[in-house]
């Protein structure tokens, strides 16, 4: 079977879609009756083409990248211009099956133009950004391009969901699709729990996109509020993104910077260790799909503070974690003082997060997928 994959980002470039693309490949590349090719961005300004494995190809385009975790809206576009005119090129070549599209936009259209022209059926695995509504920043965007998305979607043979929220959002948009649900997945032997170093004051992590919609400003605010009660936290934020030096500036304003560490891009393989080395993770998000990080995180076995949004209910409860409402600095201050005061509970917690952890593995979620291909061609 040939796929044709469409991506505009893939490691090192963007986050937690490149992430579960990269897991997926490692497991389809054992598949020898597979052969994909991916057209993803490069991060240099030159046109690049590598052999992932003897039945993956991945064919990178220039796209003018500026920020390795953040794509701007001409770069998107960039990418769909070229992704289009590549995969028309290629198409000339080979006889391609199926499409598999790993976000609406931007790599949506290209497929939409070969379903229309080539005759080709694709499938979509929604990025929460692709819901029109799901990201306050792109608001303006999606006066424009929702029209288009819902287009796209209507023509999909298939929606790929990541949890139970996203989607009850697309149904409400169009109750005639056809969606399923499938969730991100963990390497449990890579992400496992290390050894605890003791620490006079709670250690966090913080690992996430640094824009508006993942929350850290709610999460600085808590740390100002603990330390007026002589309670201090340390956070470690993990990731890049347009809004760091605005958080820098802010927790500085709040009197917290010197208890909070950027980090900046920590490559995956060395995430574990992040996670070993502290005591709870936070994600303060105002939406999400269903975060890569919390999966890390629990699977590390980190008791887990987040909000109620997104996929939280289909992995946190009583047992391994805290959820506040998003936004809520006062509520997220008040779990946090429990925790700080409490320090014994957190072994348990722990242990729980990484037991709900071990039901989500990448082999589960790729058999998903390759059954998925397999009846839609048949």
């Amino acid at each position: 079977m040939k796929i044709l994959m469409f991506n505009n980002e893939f490691p090192p470039l963007g986050g937690g879609t490149g992430t579960v693309n990269f897991e997926l490949f490692k497991i389809f590349q054992n598949f020898y009756n597979l052969e994909v090719d991916l057209i993803t961005s490069a991060s240099g300004k030159k046109k690049e083409t590598e052999n992932f494995s003897e039945n993956i190809k991945i064919f990178k385009l220039p796209v003018g990248k500026k920020e390795i975790h953040h794509a701007s809206n001409i770069e998107l576009l960039r990418y769909t211009v070229k992704a289009s005119f590549a995969a028309f090129k290629m198409c000339k070549q080979k006889k391609y099956d199926l499409i598999l599209v790993w976000s609406t936009v931007p790599a949506g259209f290209p497929a939409f133009l070969l379903n229309i022209f080539r005759n080709i059926p694709y499938i979509i695995r929604i990025g929460g950004p692709d819901i029109p509504g799901f990201e306050e920043r792109y608001k303006f965007i999606y006066k424009i391009i929702s029209p288009v998305i819902k287009v796209i979607w209507k023509k999909a043979k298939l929606i790929i969901t990541k949890c139970k929220t996203e989607k009850e959002m697309i149904e409400e948009i169009n109750p005639q699709l056809q969606i399923r649900t499938i969730h991100n997945g963990i390497d449990v032997l890579k992400f496992k729990p290390g050894i605890k170093t003791v620490c006079n004051n709670l250690k966090i992590i913080c690992s996430a996109r640094l824009i508006k919609r993942k929350g850290q400003y709610t999460l600085i605010d808590a740390i100002s509020n603990l330390k007026k009660k002589s309670i201090f936290i340390d956070v470690d934020f993990v990731g890049e993104g347009d809004e760091k030096n605005a958080y820098i500036k802010y927790a500085k304003a709040k009197n917290v910077l010197e208890q909070t560490v950027f980090s900046g891009y920590v490559p995956h393989e060395k995430m574990p260790e992040k996670y070993q080395n502290a005591d709870i993770f936070v994600l303060p998000s105002y939406n999400e799909g269903m975060s890569n990080a919390l999966l890390e995180a629990m699977a590390c076995g980190l008791p887990v503070v987040v909000t109620d949004v997104g996929g939280t209910e289909e992995l946190i409860d009583e047992s391994n974690g805290f959820i506040f409402k998003a936004g809520n600095s006062n509520a997220l201050t008040d779990i946090l003082q429990y925790i700080s005061e409490n320090k014994e509970k957190l072994p348990r917690l722990g242990q729980n997060s990484e037991k709900k952890a071990e039901n989500f593995n990448w082999n589960t979620v790729a058999n998903d997928y390759l059954k998925i291909f397999k009846d839609l061609k048949s």
